[in-house]
């Protein structure tokens, strides 16, 4: 269902779950925070992608969320699975990318939200359709949308359910670039690990007092020894 590989400094984390379109049973967003705990230390680069061609995820299994209308405990087993895969994602310490080639819909959106830069294919297309079926969005997530999009598009999102494009997707912060995802989290792979993670941590919490003394202590990092040596040489 979801297979992690590892090759010139970046992780790979694929879907592949091609009878059910990658969508994800309370199992698979279980699997899903295994997977992620599995991520290398040394990983200077995640991409998220999937390996069914024209789906990245369809969001949560019907046939499993159908069970809910009945098993009420088992409601929150389902949300705290989900929240638990998702979370694993978002709290890696380096880059993220969710690499959107086909379909996003549902909770496949939450599952890119949680990523750091959301590369889209021409092809992707987004819907957050949880109105539809009657039930709600996690708050978690809808923090997330309404933080990327604005709380206006993210009340269109949700309040609609309508399908939008790439295109329609980059004007508005859903989507950061249409292009291969690959070649964006090579590109990343290629920097210093230890500052790929700083700037990070910097970016999901800018307030972070201890900021100003990673920052002084990042000028003693081996690479940049390396790279100014000839400078400080001279």
């Amino acid at each position: 269902m979801i297979r992690l590989s590892v090759e010139a400094g970046v992780a790979r984390i694929a879907l592949d779950r091609a009878a059910a379109r990658n969508a994800l049973p309370t199992t698979g967003w279980l699997e899903l925070a295994r997977v992620v705990a599995q991520v290398p230390a040394n990983a200077r680069a995640v991409l998220l992608a999937s390996d069914v061609p024209g789906i990245f995820c369809a969001g949560a299994d019907l046939r499993d969320l159908a069970r809910l209308a009945d098993d009420v405990p088992a409601r929150a087993s389902f949300r705290t699975a989900m929240r638990d895969g998702i979370e694993a994602l978002a709290s890696l310490p380096m880059p993220v990318i969710a690499g959107v080639e086909g379909g996003c819909h549902g909770a496949g959106v939450a599952v890119a939200l949680a990523c750091d830069l959301i590369v889209a294919g021409p092809a992707a297309h987004f819907a957050i359709p949880p109105a539809r079926l009657g039930i709600g969005y996690p708050a978690q997530d809808v923090a997330r949308l309404s933080a990327r999009v604005g709380r206006g598009q993210a009340a269109r999102l949700l309040f609609t359910a309508e399908t939008i494009n790439a295109d329609e997707a980059l004007p508005i912060g859903l989507v950061d670039v249409i292009g291969d995802p690959a070649q964006i989290a090579a590109a990343i792979a290629t920097n210093d690990g230890e500052a790929l993670r700083l700037l990070k941590r910097m970016l999901v919490d800018p307030r972070d007092p201890a900021h100003d003394g990673a920052f002084e202590d990042s000028f003693g990092s081996p690479r940049f020894a390396a790279g100014t040596d000839r400078y400080r040489k001279a």
